[in-house]
Protein backbone atom coordinates (compact mmCIF):
# COMPACT_ATOMS: atom_id res chain seq x y z
CA UNK A 1 0.00 0.00 0.00
CA UNK A 2 0.70 3.67 -0.33
CA UNK A 3 3.32 5.00 2.41
CA UNK A 4 4.51 8.50 3.06
CA UNK A 5 3.26 10.83 0.05
CA UNK A 6 7.23 12.09 -0.09
CA UNK A 7 8.69 8.89 -0.42
CA UNK A 8 10.16 9.07 -3.68
CA UNK A 9 11.43 5.75 -4.07
CA UNK A 10 11.06 2.80 -6.99
CA UNK A 11 9.54 0.74 -4.05
CA UNK A 12 7.38 3.33 -2.65
CA UNK A 13 6.34 4.21 -6.36
CA UNK A 14 5.31 0.87 -6.97
CA UNK A 15 3.17 0.26 -3.75
CA UNK A 16 1.19 3.77 -4.31
CA UNK A 17 0.22 2.47 -7.73
CA UNK A 18 -0.46 -0.80 -6.47
CA UNK A 19 -2.90 0.99 -3.67
CA UNK A 20 -4.52 3.11 -6.45
CA UNK A 21 -5.31 -0.08 -8.18
CA UNK A 22 -7.29 -1.42 -5.06
CA UNK A 23 -8.74 1.88 -4.55
CA UNK A 24 -10.12 1.67 -8.31
CA UNK A 25 -10.87 -2.33 -7.92
CA UNK A 26 -12.01 -2.83 -4.48
CA UNK A 27 -15.74 -3.91 -3.50
CA UNK A 28 -17.30 -0.75 -1.68
CA UNK A 29 -17.51 -1.88 1.81
CA UNK A 30 -20.64 -2.57 3.84
CA UNK A 31 -20.76 1.10 5.45
CA UNK A 32 -20.72 2.75 1.95
CA UNK A 33 -22.96 0.52 0.11
CA UNK A 34 -26.43 1.80 1.59
CA UNK A 35 -24.76 4.96 1.50
CA UNK A 36 -26.23 7.22 -0.93
CA UNK A 37 -24.68 9.12 -2.92
CA UNK A 38 -22.22 11.71 -9.84
CA UNK A 39 -25.10 11.21 -12.02
CA UNK A 40 -24.70 13.30 -15.29
CA UNK A 41 -22.10 15.88 -13.52
CA UNK A 42 -18.60 16.62 -15.53
CA UNK A 43 -15.62 15.88 -15.45
CA UNK A 44 -12.81 18.02 -13.06
CA UNK A 45 -9.72 18.85 -13.75
CA UNK A 46 -6.50 17.73 -11.40
CA UNK A 47 -5.96 20.80 -8.61
CA UNK A 48 -9.46 22.30 -9.48
CA UNK A 49 -10.66 21.47 -6.36
CA UNK A 50 -7.69 20.90 -3.90
CA UNK A 51 -9.47 20.20 -0.55
CA UNK A 52 -11.51 17.41 -1.82
CA UNK A 53 -10.58 14.17 0.17
CA UNK A 54 -11.16 10.43 -0.15
CA UNK A 55 -11.93 8.50 2.43
CA UNK A 56 -10.57 4.41 1.90
CA UNK A 57 -11.34 1.69 4.32
CA UNK A 58 -8.26 -0.64 6.16
CA UNK A 59 -8.56 -3.91 7.28
CA UNK A 60 -5.77 -6.31 8.82
CA UNK A 61 -3.91 -3.05 7.08
CA UNK A 62 -4.89 -4.06 3.62
CA UNK A 63 -6.86 -1.82 1.29
CA UNK A 64 -10.69 -2.70 1.63
CA UNK A 65 -12.47 0.33 -0.57
CA UNK A 66 -13.08 3.32 -1.20
CA UNK A 67 -15.94 4.85 1.59
CA UNK A 68 -16.70 8.57 1.19
CA UNK A 69 -15.57 11.45 0.02
CA UNK A 70 -14.79 14.56 2.71
CA UNK A 71 -13.55 18.22 2.93
CA UNK A 72 -9.77 19.16 3.74
CA UNK A 73 -10.61 22.14 6.27
CA UNK A 74 -7.48 22.91 8.14
CA UNK A 75 -3.89 21.50 7.91
CA UNK A 76 -4.42 17.96 9.75
CA UNK A 77 -8.84 17.71 9.57
CA UNK A 78 -10.95 16.53 7.57
CA UNK A 79 -14.65 16.81 7.21
CA UNK A 80 -16.94 14.03 6.57
CA UNK A 81 -20.19 12.73 6.70
CA UNK A 82 -21.32 9.96 10.33
CA UNK A 83 -22.27 7.60 8.66
CA UNK A 84 -19.41 7.00 6.53
CA UNK A 85 -17.98 5.97 9.86
CA UNK A 86 -18.51 2.46 10.86
CA UNK A 87 -15.85 2.13 13.92
CA UNK A 88 -14.10 4.93 16.08
CA UNK A 89 -10.78 2.51 15.49
CA UNK A 90 -8.77 5.03 13.63
CA UNK A 91 -6.43 2.86 11.97
CA UNK A 92 -9.72 1.66 9.89
CA UNK A 93 -9.02 4.13 7.74
CA UNK A 94 -6.90 6.34 5.05
CA UNK A 95 -7.19 9.61 3.41
CA UNK A 96 -5.60 10.97 0.36
CA UNK A 97 -5.44 14.26 -0.74
CA UNK A 98 -4.67 15.60 -4.37
CA UNK A 99 -6.62 12.73 -5.77
CA UNK A 100 -8.04 12.99 -9.23
CA UNK A 101 -8.19 9.67 -11.57
CA UNK A 102 -8.80 7.02 -8.87
CA UNK A 103 -6.65 4.50 -11.38
CA UNK A 104 -3.46 6.86 -11.58
CA UNK A 105 -1.25 7.51 -9.08
CA UNK A 106 -0.04 10.85 -9.27
CA UNK A 107 2.74 12.42 -7.75
CA UNK A 108 0.43 15.64 -6.35
CA UNK A 109 -1.53 12.64 -4.19
CA UNK A 110 -0.84 12.88 -0.65
CA UNK A 111 -1.14 10.05 1.38
CA UNK A 112 -2.68 9.87 5.07
CA UNK A 113 -3.44 7.59 8.18
CA UNK A 114 -6.24 8.47 10.52
CA UNK A 115 -5.37 9.62 14.35
CA UNK A 116 -8.31 10.40 15.58
CA UNK A 117 -12.17 10.18 14.52
CA UNK A 118 -14.66 12.25 15.96
CA UNK A 119 -18.38 11.37 15.62
CA UNK A 120 -20.83 14.11 16.12
CA UNK A 121 -22.27 12.95 19.86
CA UNK A 122 -26.05 12.94 18.74
CA UNK A 123 -25.99 11.58 15.25
CA UNK A 124 -28.96 9.23 14.79
CA UNK A 125 -28.22 6.42 12.05
CA UNK A 126 -31.75 5.79 11.46
CA UNK A 127 -32.81 9.73 10.76
CA UNK A 128 -29.14 10.96 9.73
CA UNK A 129 -29.45 14.05 11.92
CA UNK A 130 -26.21 15.39 12.87
CA UNK A 131 -24.70 13.73 9.95
CA UNK A 132 -20.98 15.29 10.57
CA UNK A 133 -17.85 13.58 11.73
CA UNK A 134 -14.15 15.13 12.12
CA UNK A 135 -10.88 12.89 10.92
CA UNK A 136 -7.46 14.39 12.22
CA UNK A 137 -4.77 13.19 10.04
CA UNK A 138 -1.33 11.48 11.05
CA UNK A 139 0.96 14.57 10.19
CA UNK A 140 0.24 17.81 8.78
CA UNK A 141 -0.03 18.46 5.01
CA UNK A 142 1.99 19.85 2.70
CA UNK A 143 0.03 22.70 1.32
CA UNK A 144 0.48 23.34 -2.53
CA UNK A 145 -1.74 24.25 -5.93
CA UNK A 146 -3.14 20.64 -5.41
CA UNK A 147 -3.92 19.94 -1.70
CA UNK A 148 -5.08 23.16 1.05
CA UNK A 149 -7.74 23.61 3.45
CA UNK A 150 -11.19 24.87 2.06
CA UNK A 151 -13.10 27.66 3.33
CA UNK A 152 -15.85 26.99 5.60
CA UNK A 153 -19.22 29.14 5.14
CA UNK A 154 -20.15 31.03 8.27
CA UNK A 155 -21.89 30.52 10.78
CA UNK A 156 -26.08 30.76 10.68
CA UNK A 157 -28.70 29.91 13.10
CA UNK A 158 -31.82 27.39 11.87
CA UNK A 159 -34.10 30.56 11.52
CA UNK A 160 -31.62 32.13 8.74
CA UNK A 161 -33.02 31.76 5.54
CA UNK A 162 -31.38 29.57 2.81
CA UNK A 163 -28.94 31.98 0.83
CA UNK A 164 -29.26 33.03 -2.44
CA UNK A 165 -26.34 32.54 -5.75
CA UNK A 166 -26.39 33.26 -8.96
CA UNK A 167 -26.60 30.26 -11.49
CA UNK A 168 -23.79 28.09 -11.75
CA UNK A 169 -22.34 29.25 -8.65
CA UNK A 170 -22.75 25.65 -6.47
CA UNK A 171 -21.50 22.38 -7.00
CA UNK A 172 -21.16 19.32 -5.48
CA UNK A 173 -18.06 17.15 -6.06
CA UNK A 174 -17.64 13.11 -5.58
CA UNK A 175 -16.13 10.00 -7.32
CA UNK A 176 -19.66 8.25 -7.31
CA UNK A 177 -22.09 5.99 -9.31
CA UNK A 178 -22.22 8.04 -12.85
CA UNK A 179 -25.24 5.39 -13.09
CA UNK A 180 -27.21 3.34 -10.74
CA UNK A 181 -26.52 0.40 -12.24
CA UNK A 182 -22.99 1.64 -13.13
CA UNK A 183 -19.52 1.60 -11.54
CA UNK A 184 -18.44 4.69 -9.57
CA UNK A 185 -16.39 7.19 -11.52
CA UNK A 186 -12.50 7.45 -11.67
CA UNK A 187 -11.90 10.37 -11.99
CA UNK A 188 -13.64 13.37 -9.93
CA UNK A 189 -16.66 14.91 -11.16
CA UNK A 190 -18.49 17.93 -10.30
CA UNK A 191 -22.03 18.86 -10.70
CA UNK A 192 -24.09 22.16 -11.14
CA UNK A 193 -26.34 22.24 -7.64
CA UNK A 194 -28.33 25.13 -5.91
CA UNK A 195 -29.77 25.43 -2.74
CA UNK A 196 -33.36 24.72 -1.77
CA UNK A 197 -35.51 26.98 -0.09
CA UNK A 198 -36.37 25.09 3.87
CA UNK A 199 -39.70 25.27 2.87
CA UNK A 200 -39.45 23.45 -0.13
CA UNK A 201 -36.98 20.90 0.83
CA UNK A 202 -39.52 20.10 3.74
CA UNK A 203 -42.54 20.03 1.34
CA UNK A 204 -40.87 17.53 -1.66
CA UNK A 205 -38.93 15.19 1.44
CA UNK A 206 -42.62 15.12 3.54
CA UNK A 207 -43.97 14.16 -0.07
CA UNK A 208 -41.87 11.78 -1.55
CA UNK A 209 -41.12 10.61 2.25
CA UNK A 210 -40.90 6.95 1.42
CA UNK A 211 -37.87 7.43 -1.26
CA UNK A 212 -36.33 9.42 1.47
CA UNK A 213 -36.20 6.47 3.68
CA UNK A 214 -38.92 8.83 5.83
CA UNK A 215 -35.78 10.89 6.37
CA UNK A 216 -38.36 14.61 5.81
CA UNK A 217 -36.12 17.43 6.74
CA UNK A 218 -38.79 19.92 8.80
CA UNK A 219 -36.84 23.39 9.76
CA UNK A 220 -34.22 23.32 12.30
CA UNK A 221 -32.68 20.27 11.81
CA UNK A 222 -29.64 21.06 10.62
CA UNK A 223 -29.80 20.08 7.55
CA UNK A 224 -31.09 21.62 3.74
CA UNK A 225 -31.60 20.48 0.47
CA UNK A 226 -29.68 20.55 -2.87
CA UNK A 227 -31.55 20.67 -6.22
CA UNK A 228 -29.73 19.75 -9.39
CA UNK A 229 -30.68 19.92 -13.45
CA UNK A 230 -32.98 17.34 -14.20
CA UNK A 231 -31.72 14.22 -14.99
CA UNK A 232 -28.84 14.77 -12.78
CA UNK A 233 -27.91 13.24 -9.33
CA UNK A 234 -25.28 12.72 -6.51
CA UNK A 235 -25.63 8.91 -5.98
CA UNK A 236 -23.72 6.21 -4.25
CA UNK A 237 -19.70 6.93 -3.28
CA UNK A 238 -20.51 10.61 -3.13
CA UNK A 239 -21.72 10.58 0.78
CA UNK A 240 -19.54 12.66 3.30
CA UNK A 241 -18.39 15.16 0.23
CA UNK A 242 -19.28 18.77 -0.21
CA UNK A 243 -21.83 21.01 -1.64
CA UNK A 244 -19.88 24.51 -2.32
CA UNK A 245 -20.56 27.52 -3.60
CA UNK A 246 -18.84 30.88 -5.30
CA UNK A 247 -19.18 33.68 -3.23
CA UNK A 248 -18.65 37.56 -3.81
CA UNK A 249 -15.29 37.27 -3.03
CA UNK A 250 -14.07 34.82 -6.02
CA UNK A 251 -13.74 31.85 -3.59
CA UNK A 252 -15.76 29.17 -2.52
CA UNK A 253 -17.44 28.22 0.62
CA UNK A 254 -17.94 24.54 1.61
CA UNK A 255 -21.99 25.01 2.45
CA UNK A 256 -22.76 21.39 2.91
CA UNK A 257 -21.73 17.93 3.61
CA UNK A 258 -23.44 15.00 1.48
CA UNK A 259 -26.19 12.48 3.57
CA UNK A 260 -28.45 11.21 1.66
CA UNK A 261 -31.17 11.20 -1.21
CA UNK A 262 -33.79 8.89 -2.85
CA UNK A 263 -33.00 5.26 -2.42
CA UNK A 264 -32.59 5.41 -6.32
CA UNK A 265 -30.66 8.10 -7.99
CA UNK A 266 -31.98 10.59 -10.60
CA UNK A 267 -35.98 11.00 -9.79
CA UNK A 268 -35.20 14.34 -9.99
CA UNK A 269 -35.54 14.85 -6.20
CA UNK A 270 -32.92 16.80 -4.09
CA UNK A 271 -29.96 15.60 -1.81
CA UNK A 272 -29.97 16.26 1.58
CA UNK A 273 -26.82 17.73 3.06
CA UNK A 274 -25.33 18.44 6.30
CA UNK A 275 -25.82 22.41 6.54
CA UNK A 276 -22.34 23.40 7.87
CA UNK A 277 -23.36 26.66 8.70
CA UNK A 278 -24.94 25.59 11.83
CA UNK A 279 -22.05 23.14 12.65
CA UNK A 280 -19.83 25.58 13.08
CA UNK A 281 -19.80 25.68 16.57
CA UNK A 282 -19.40 21.98 17.04
CA UNK A 283 -16.53 22.13 14.32
CA UNK A 284 -14.78 24.69 15.84
CA UNK A 285 -15.03 23.16 19.68
CA UNK A 286 -14.05 19.40 18.16
CA UNK A 287 -10.48 20.37 15.98
CA UNK A 288 -8.13 19.87 18.97
CA UNK A 289 -4.89 19.84 18.25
Amino acid sequence: MKEQASTTTATSVFQFTVLGIFLMCAQTTSGASTAPRILGGTPTSEGDWPFMAYLYGLRGGKVNGFLCGGSLISNQWVLTAAHCIETNIASRYGIILGEHTRSVMSANEQVFNVSRIVLHARFDRISYRNDIALLKLSRVITINQYVSPANLVAAASCNDPEPSFPRDACFTLGWGKTSNAGTQSDTLKKLKSFILPQNLCYALTLRNAEKFQYRVVPACQQKFCGGTLPGQDSCEGDSGGPLVCRHSDNQYYVHGILSYGTTICGQNLPGVYTKVAECRGWISRNMSP
